[in-house]
């Protein structure tokens, strides 16, 4: 969890940005305000804020002055401005200040997120390296810390990016990787290795969390222990794309069968309404998944896109209404979901090969 201070001599604005967004959920805590820059240099210095929004025009000390001040107190401390005023000298001081952004008033509740979510990111990956720099810092230089461990950390970041995404090839790719730059920075104490790949699995682990049977995932953890007992390098890289793999085939598994259970539910839905106006949205409403996402997992499963496959359904109803020779040519385009009688022909004569009369006559 991060601390945060809200800065803005405007209650109402204050009081908008705590109401803005669900600061629990991006796991960010409010820990205090302030009404100008002077009070809030005292507020800060007592709570050592992670983050501090403030605005920029304010009385007694205004924003530029009280984060130029903050900065030499606090460096670390990430700061976003906020202003009504779109003025250049503004812009400008703030990127001087090392601002994460400068954000026009009024702004939005997506806007507000995007911009915090960039900050809470890189305080992530700040405390991600003062770990790992704490764990190691004993058998590494300052210097060679410093200049590597951003590249690990950001190595390991990009793996667990690609943890649960089905692109297993790339993932194995991604943790050689990792090893051949441990290599290339001759970091490859086996103490480092332990450290670095048992955080890599924890990490993979979370992640997969959700995709994956929970038996698993705790066999995975209680794996770790056969760290202690490596002798080299090399069987750490084996030992951890071993799991990694072993993680991602589970995940795909489980993905692939809630993927089928999904696509079942679409087919029972257009099997049951196909004589109705049908949507790709409808239908991804239905299963509570963004058209695009049920488009391209439709395809992939079935080998066909939704709307030929709707198609396919009304067109097999059609054929057997046909055998009927008392429904006439237009009832049987209207009770399969064709109102446009042509449209059902030309349609019909495309995928059958005949038209509908043709075909009437031929299974006569």
């Amino acid at each position: 969890m991060y601390t945060m201070m809200l800065v803005d001599d405007d209650y109402i604005s204050r009081e908008g940005l705590r109401d803005l967004i669900d600061w629990d959920r991006l796991g960010i805590e409010i820990t205090g305000e302030a009404e100008d820059g002077a009070e809030a240099l005292l507020v800060a210095r007592d709570l050592t804020p992670d983050i501090v929004i403030t605005d920029v025009v304010m009385p007694v000390m205004d924003g530029i002055q009280f984060v130029d001040k903050l900065k030499q107190e606090q460096p670390a401390v990430m700061i976003i401005m906020i202003s009504a005023h779109q003025d250049i000298h503004y812009v400008k001081a703030s990127i001087k200040l090392d601002a994460i952004d400068y954000i026009l008033k009024p702004f939005n509740r997506e806007e507000l997120k995007q911009v915090v979510g960039k900050v809470v990111a890189k305080l992530d990956k700040e405390r991600a390296e003062k770990r790992l720099k704490d764990d190691v810092s004993q058998y590494y230089s300052g210097s060679i810390s410093s200049t590597g461990l951003p590249v690990i950390v950001e190595s390991v970041e990009k793996i667990i990016g690609l943890c649960s995404t089905g692109q297993t090839e790339a993932l194995t790719t991604e943790v050689q990787q990792l090893f051949l730059t441990i290599r290339r920075l001759k970091m490859e104490s086996m103490l480092f290795l332990t450290t670095i790949c048992s955080e890599l699995l924890i990490k993979a682990i979370r992640s997969a969390a959700t995709h994956i049977d929970s038996a698993i995932a705790q066999e995975v953890k209680e794996s770790l222990h056969q760290f202690r007992t490596m002798q080299s390098p090399q069987q750490i890289e084996m030992f951890v794309i071993e799991k990694m793999t072993y993680l991602e085939m589970a995940s795909n598994e489980l993905r692939n069968s809630k993927s089928r259970r999904i696509i079942r539910e679409v087919e029972d839905i257009i099997r049951r309404m196909y004589d109705q106006n049908l949507t790709i949205g409808q239908l991804a409403g239905e299963v509570f998944m963004s058209p695009g996402h049920l488009q391209t997992l439709f395809k992939k499963e079935m080998g066909q896109t939704i709307n030929d496959y709707i198609t396919q359904v009304r067109l097999e109803k059609a054929q057997l209404l046909l055998k009927d020779a008392s429904i006439k040519i237009y009832e049987v385009a209207n009770q399969v979901g064709y109102q446009d009688t042509y449209y059902f022909t030309k349609i019909f004569k495309k995928v059958v090969g005949v038209n509908p009369m043709e075909y009437r006559e031929n299974t006569r």
